[in-house]
């Protein structure tokens, strides 16, 4: 397993299963995708890593940004998968 720091392009480009996507597209949905995790669950960049399964939320949320290609993305539901394990970690909740 990896974490969230070591989520590359070409992790990012096998998860989605493309292989010629736009590199600037695919590096704007990664970067949302990790600020949108950190700023759901209140959590570093550092301590983000310490939760592997984190990953695949990062992940999910690249595929949600990248599938819906739309400014407005920020505004879309975000799939029970990430949201689920983004909620085990948030220090946000009440």
């Amino acid at each position: 397993m990896m974490t969230v720091s070591e989520i590359t392009i070409n992790v990012v480009k096998d998860w989605l299963g493309v292989s010629d996507g736009d590199e600037t597209a695919l590096n704007a949905c990664m970067t949302a995708a990790k600020s949108r995790a950190m700023g759901y669950t209140g959590l570093t960049l550092a301590e983000l890593d310490e939760h592997e399964d984190i990953t695949i939320a990062v992940l999910g949320l690249c595929n949600d940004f990248y599938t819906n290609n739309r400014p407005d993305t920020a505004q879309i539901s975000m799939n029970k998968m990430s949201k689920s394990l983004l909620d085990m970690h948030s220090k946000n909740l009440l």
